[in-house]
């Protein structure tokens, strides 16, 4: 398993300070929010990214390993109108090409207010979505990951992880994948029965978190989830995400936990 952290958990100016810790603990990748790097439409600056990329990784030996938020500030609404859902379907498609120019191999798709159903049968429109979307990262050498998104963020499309795993077989893309949320288990006091030899192909990546993005906490599930996954061999990225913390001292904390756990 490889060791990440998204960079929502401190803000722009500890960034320098940050990948030095983690190039000191030894990881080797980190999530980013794009609207971090590039606060105004980021899927413009491709070249911007390629370079943000080469320079972490000359660095601080950091490649980046996922991307998340890759819908923020977007009303739009995916089983909305057909014109919202094609300009989330290009917006999507952007991102794609930035995440091929920095390298990165895996963009979570969360967005839980931008994926209500209101109770309508959305699930033909959903497998044809991803389906485009999934067929667009694999040509471009990354994979769009579903993340669960429990009832508490405000959504009800995918609200388990079982949900995931069905929708990403059905789809059956090599570019559409799960993103396992720990945050999701907790809230919806899921057990582990889903990490089977069967479903290993379908997770990309994994995020360590608390429901509503709280500082990751110590818990025995953490070890038991780590010790399933090393048995199935799980070589991926395993991110912490926690929203911004108030001193950079508590993210150390939650990455000094990390590398104990998972690495």
């Amino acid at each position: 398993m490889k060791l990440s952290v998204c960079n929502i958990a401190w803000t722009a100016e500890h960034d320098a300070k940050m990948y030095g810790k983690m190039k000191e603990l030894g990881m080797e990748g980190i999530e980013i929010a794009p609207t971090r790097i590039f606060p105004d439409a980021p899927y413009e600056h491709l070249s911007g990214a390629r370079l943000f990329a080469e320079q972490l990784k000359k660095e601080y030996g950091l490649s980046v390993a996922s991307m998340q938020s890759i819908w923020y500030q977007r009303t739009e609404k995916l089983f909305g109108s057909e014109a919202e859902r094609e300009t989330l379907l290009s917006y999507t498609k952007q991102a794609i090409d930035f995440a091929e120019a920095a390298g990165c191999p895996n963009l979570v798709f969360g967005s839980p207010k931008n994926r209500v159903t209101q109770g309508a049968d959305c699930h033909e429109t959903a497998v044809r979505f991803f389906g485009e979307l999934g067929q667009y990262a694999a040509e471009h050498h990354t994979c769009l990951s579903l993340e669960a998104n429990p009832a508490i963020y405000g959504t009800d499309f995918i609200n388990r992880t079982t949900e995931a795993f069905a929708l990403v077989k059905e789809v059956d893309s090599k570019g559409f994948a799960v993103n396992i949320d720990f945050g999701t288990i907790l809230a919806n006091e899921e057990d582990l029965s889903f990490l089977t030899e069967e479903n290993l192909p379908y997770i990309n990546h994994i995020h360590i978190s608390e429901p509503y993005l709280a500082p990751v906490q110590r818990r025995s599930l953490h070890e038991e989830f780590a010790k399933r996954l090393g048995a199935l061999g799980y070589d991926r990225y395993v991110s912490a995400e926690m929203k911004t913390a108030e001193q950079t001292e508590d993210v150390f904390a939650v990455l000094s936990y990390m590398k104990e756990v998972f690495a």
